[in-house]
């Protein structure tokens, strides 16, 4: 029997210090809303799917609403979850006006026969399922985003990640069942139409209950080059390594080679938990048993009791 263990991540990248505070609400109070479906025996994909919906709700992180602009000044939504048990996946891309995208993308597991739906065809098969697009559209665009969106045109106008803040999650049940799950709305200033590493499995997600579970986060057009998120839990079986050094090792030699920076969080097949980046900041956290672990940056290791994170349930609101 495995100790169930959810864990999270709030994205990769250079966070103002004004905004690390609100980081690290939304993080621990996904990882205990994702925890509490597993307390109370849901399944593995619910933890995630809620896990990750508390932070596409929550302003502070780029997902759902607060999500990064592109170049015409509206959100673009890429997300993906993986069901372990099954190796059963579901993706989309380019969503716009859904607050929820990860919700879609389980839907898009489990009801479309299909692993990965976009553009005219997406938007009807979300209509069909019952979800409902913001109207009017734009919604989802706050005014920090609008701010980064000028800030970038008025910089070098490179495709690096900024503050990050893609998410993601990835759980662990008491049967070992795995379970992993992405949300991002990409890089500010992205061309229509871009599509990152969030929505491919294999490089922005993976689980597989043989393996483990891993959410990505950072340059989103770099990890897809190596494939990392599979690399990461293929290389630590092959080695009958620990999670932990396979992935600092592999973002590290992806930097070397590549350029870039990225993080993750990830679970191997009996809940042994990594946290890993080489970004200046990643907000995560993790909830095993009644204790919750978080974090901001690289010697950031904090602990406390579950029931300590009274966070309001959208902690950056609407």
């Amino acid at each position: 029997v495995v100790e169930p263990v959810l864990i999270v991540h709030g994205g990769a990248g250079t966070v103002s210090e004004d905004r690390i505070p609100g980081k690290l609400r939304g993080v621990t109070l996904a990882a205990t809303v994702g925890y509490q479906v597993l307390a109370r025996n849901g399944t593995v994909v619910e933890a995630v799917e809620q896990a990750v919906r508390i932070m596409e709700a929550d302003r502070f992180f780029n997902a759902g609403y607060g999500a990064a602009l592109n170049i015409e000044g509206d959100v673009e939504l890429d997300a993906s979850i993986m069901d372990g048990a099954t190796k059963a996946t579901g993706s989309l891309s380019g969503l716009r006006d859904l607050l929820h995208p990860i919700s879609l993308a389980r839907d898009v597991m489990e009801r479309s026969g299909h692993n990965f739906l976009i553009g005219d065809g997406l938007v009807s098969f979300a209509l069909d399922r019952g979800f409902r697009f913001l109207e009017p559209p734009g919604q989802l665009v706050t005014q920090y985003s609008m701010d980064a969106l000028e800030e970038w045109k008025a910089s070098d106008q490179s495709y690096r990640s900024g503050e990050g803040g893609t998410v993601g999650a990835v759980a662990i049940d008491a049967n070992g069942n795995i379970a992993a799950a992405t949300s991002t709305g990409g890089v500010t200033g992205k061309r229509v139409g871009r599509v990152g590493d969030t929505p491919i499995i294999g490089s922005g997600t993976y689980a597989d209950n043989g393996l483990g579970g891993v959410s990505l986060t950072g340059d989103g057009d770099i990890i897809m080059k190596v494939c990392l998120a599979y690399d990461v839990l293929r290389t630590a079986q092959l080695t009958d390594r620990a999670l932990q050094p396979v992935a600092d090792e592999l973002l590290d030699a992806m930097s070397a080679a590549l350029g870039g920076t990225a993080g993750l969080v990830a679970l191997d097949r009996v809940g042994n938990v990594a946290v890993a980046h080489n970004s200046l900041h990643m907000s995560w956290a993790y909830q095993r048993g009644d204790t919750v672990a978080y974090g901001a940056s690289k010697e950031d290791f904090n602990l406390m009791p579950a029931t300590d994170t009274p966070f309001d349930p959208l902690p950056g609101g609407m």
